[in-house]
């Protein structure tokens, strides 16, 4: 009888890891067909446009995401029910607002000859992309923190068809890479009225309950967002600063790079799908040790895959550029070095982060994450001025550097007063999972 909760816990990990890599080979692929068939003007408007949406995502994901599963593990199916619902109501006010504001902007913009009429569609298509983008994620993660897995699958699956056949129509406009982003947006949209139909459909929802949840949560959720958003500056924002130093082109060499990393993203990724859920139940069921070690074999696990995919790559490289991504780039080994080491040391304390989201640390991620933003951001800058576009990645991986000092001195941090609290209860007594640490 034992082996039916690890059967479905294999299940389930099995489901988010096949979402995961649903969607990156996905992206991979629209990657590769903008990269060999656009050029790289083109390619650096996507890359952009993309960038922009995943910030969104991963602000909406910081703010509502940690509240929103500490509450789902201790709660009534009914009281979730009002819980989600509550929260998709404020967060669609919120999204539509943000969004009238933002073409008010683009319109103003186009009006005062700021932008041209090319960028002027850009920027409309990025807008309407990130509020598909918004909604679909948002049920993604509701039904993620429900540990239903398979039902996420059956949506990505669906988002990668329409996804796909888009960008394959885009390649013959004149525009591909904005046409691309409209693409992504439609596909956003149809995945996510998918998925709100699957969800009401196997789970309680009360868009009418929890009224003022966002004013609730706010005081800690702030913090994630503003963590969240600093972290993105120097994990993806170098695209702004490469274009702003240099120029758009420059980002296509820096981002096809990058592509080549997808597969240790998707180990990464899909694992983290499902982990802080995870982490939340096991922190009530075994305390603070215990996990920490749970999540240290994880960290070995995903980085020994990683240093292992890379240097599969390194050793066929010229495979690759040449006849996979059809591209000559000026400093293509110096990049898939620096983008090899990058992507490992975020692979392993990404799989840590969660011991400290679990336990609420926010203002102590908030305040790690600007020390790496600046570090990385001042890097990247001096480092564009001395190598051109290879010194992105190369502040990025200070940024990282930084950040998986730090989180590994916060956990043992969360250790010390955990062991305390367990020392003073006798032996054989279970500790209460009421003991919280700050």
């Amino acid at each position: 009888m034992r082996s039916h909760p690890r059967l479905a816990f294999a299940r389930l990990f099995s489901s988010a890891l096949l979402s995961q890599a649903l969607l990156s080979l996905t992206s991979l692929g629209v990657g590769l067909l903008l990269i060999r068939h656009t050029d790289d003007l083109e390619y650096g408007r996507y890359i952009l446009a993309t960038g922009a949406i995943m910030l969104m995502a991963s602000l909406q994901n910081a703010f509502i995401v940690p509240a929103m599963v500490s509450r789902i593990v201790q709660r009534s199916a009914a009281e979730c029910g009002d819980l989600i619902g509550g929260l998709y109501r404020e967060q669609r006010v919120l999204v539509l607002i943000g969004a009238g504001l933002s073409l008010l902007l683009c319109v103003a913009l186009a009006v005062c000859n700021v932008v041209d009429g090319r960028t002027l569609m850009l920027l409309t298509a990025s807008v309407l992309a990130i509020v598909a983008a918004l909604r679909r994620e948002y049920f993604r993660t509701v039904l993620l923190a429900y540990r239903d897995a398979h039902t996420v699958l059956r949506g990505d699956l669906f988002y990668a068809l329409a996804l796909s056949a888009g960008v394959l129509l885009a390649l013959v406009s004149p525009m591909p890479g904005t046409t691309a982003v409209i693409a992504l947006g439609i596909a956003a949209a149809l995945s996510s009225g998918q998925l709100s139909r699957l969800l009401r459909q196997g789970h309680a929802w009360n868009q009418r309950g929890a009224p003022g949840i966002l004013r609730q949560i706010a005081p800690l959720a702030a913090w994630s967002t503003a963590g969240a958003g600093i972290h993105w500056t120097f994990s993806q924002g170098y695209t702004v600063l490469v274009a702003a130093m240099l120029d758009v082109r420059a980002i296509a060499a820096i981002a096809a790079t990058r592509l080549l990393a997808m597969p240790v993203n998707l180990l990464s990724s899909g694992i983290g799908s499902l982990m802080l859920p995870l982490v939340a139940r096991w922190m009530l069921q075994l305390g603070v040790p215990a996990v920490f070690r749970r999540l240290i074999w994880c960290a070995l696990g995903v980085g020994l895959a990683a240093v292992a995919y890379f240097s599969l790559l390194w050793v066929l490289r010229d495979l690759v550029f040449e006849h996979l991504l059809h591209k000559r780039f000026a400093q293509r080994d110096l990049l898939l070095m620096l983008w090899s080491a990058t992507f490992v040391t975020m692979a392993v304390h990404q799989q840590l982060i969660y011991l400290l989201v679990a336990r609420q640390c926010f203002r102590q991620l908030t305040a790690l994450a600007l020390i790496s933003a600046v570090a990385a951001t001042g890097a990247s800058y001096a480092a564009i001025l001395r190598f051109g576009g290879a010194g992105a990645p190369l502040g990025i991986l200070v940024g990282e550097s930084i950040t998986a000092l730090g989180v590994l001195m916060l956990c043992l941090g969360q250790l010390r007063p955990a062991r305390a609290a367990s020392a003073t209860v006798a032996p054989g007594t279970d500790l209460p999972a009421s003991v919280t640490v700050r």
